[in-house]
């Protein structure tokens, strides 16, 4: 495969799984900010989680105790439809669309209109009439949008190099921003009290990841922080945990290689390492110590795997 078609393919996924995540994130901030009616003195503020998140300068809504409505709407907005915003729904969604425009011949052509369809709907009118009148619902239907690509991907493309480094790029990402999602509320946990507002973050963190009926069935019904830290870090059965994605981001990188198990590339040592951690964590241990760490680590290696990735698959 050429390394032009591998690099773009690898990317879409990347930028889809991107901005699936920052839509399930606004979607959850406006409904707490915004239909609640909250005032937050209990902790960050939801937006402000998001803002940190995605390394964003939250300066703006810091410098007041109750930011207004439209202050809270104006973020939302930029964070939807703003070009020139790296982390904007419609900046990330519009690459993925230009790398899928470019290499349609790897795609399926269900796979293609999904994408294009996405793209047109964000920039159309009746985008912005509809975030204008329900900015939940709107993004409710981003998110469905961007599970739906997902689900045309895994069921129309043959396991071809295409197809893994479609699931690398898609693995990859969710294994970056779940770190970083992950950290931002494990700031929370000396705040959290032990029940009412005080574990909101970490229902609506279930909520974001669609992990609510999962981890009640596997907990017994009970709302635990560090409980829920576990459950997306370790449970190796659910598609949105960390582990479960490590384990899906090997078996592509080992794909694109042809190699067999075992450390054949620095990548790949790399993800082994990590995913030998998870295996093998003390996570209470890592709680106890203070796991931002650990999250760091983890970013730091999905970075450099990244890099490693480039210089070997995508460099002419």
């Amino acid at each position: 495969m050429l390394s032009r078609v591998a690099e773009n393919l690898y990317w879409i996924s990347r930028y889809v799984e991107r901005a699936d995540n920052v839509v399930r994130l606004l979607a959850d901030a406006f409904q707490m900010e915004l239909e609640t009616g909250r005032t937050w003195v209990d902790g960050p503020r939801p937006l402000e989680r998001v803002l940190k998140i995605l390394s964003i300068d939250i300066q703006s809504i810091q410098d007041e105790n109750v930011p207004s409505v439209e202050r809270i709407e104006e973020i939302l907005r930029e964070l939807t439809f703003e070009r020139k915003n790296d982390y904007s729904v419609l900046s990330m969604l519009g690459r993925a669309r230009e790398n899928a425009r470019s290499v349609q011949e790897a795609l399926s052509t269900e796979a293609w209109s999904q994408i294009n369809q996405i793209y047109l709907y964000l920039i159309s009118p009746r985008a912005t009439e509809r975030f204008n009148t329900g900015a939940y619902r709107y993004f409710q239907k981003l998110k469905k949008d961007c599970t739906l690509f997902t689900a045309i991907i895994e069921t129309t493309l043959p396991r071809t190099e295409a197809y893994h480094f479609l699931m690398l790029g898609r693995y990859l990402e969710r294994v970056d921003i779940l770190s970083r999602i992950i950290a931002v509320h494990a700031s929370l946990l000396k705040e959290t009290k032990g029940s009412g507002p005080w574990l909101l973050p970490w229902t609506n963190l279930l909520r974001v990841y669609s992990a609510n009926e999962a981890y009640m069935r596997h907990s017994g019904e009970r709302i635990d922080p560090p409980g829920v830290i576990r459950y997306l870090l370790l449970e190796e059965d659910f598609p949105r945990s960390m582990r479960f994605a490590l384990s899906r981001c090997l078996k592509n990188l080992r794909a694109v290689a042809g190699s067999s198990i075992g450390a054949s590339s620095q990548a790949e040592r790399h993800l082994g390492r990590l995913e030998s951690d998870l295996r093998y964590i003390d996570i209470d241990e890592v709680l106890n110590k203070g796991i931002g760490e650990f999250l760091e680590g983890v970013q730091n290696t999905c970075a450099q795997v990244g890099s490693e990735i480039h210089q070997a698959y995508f460099r002419t």
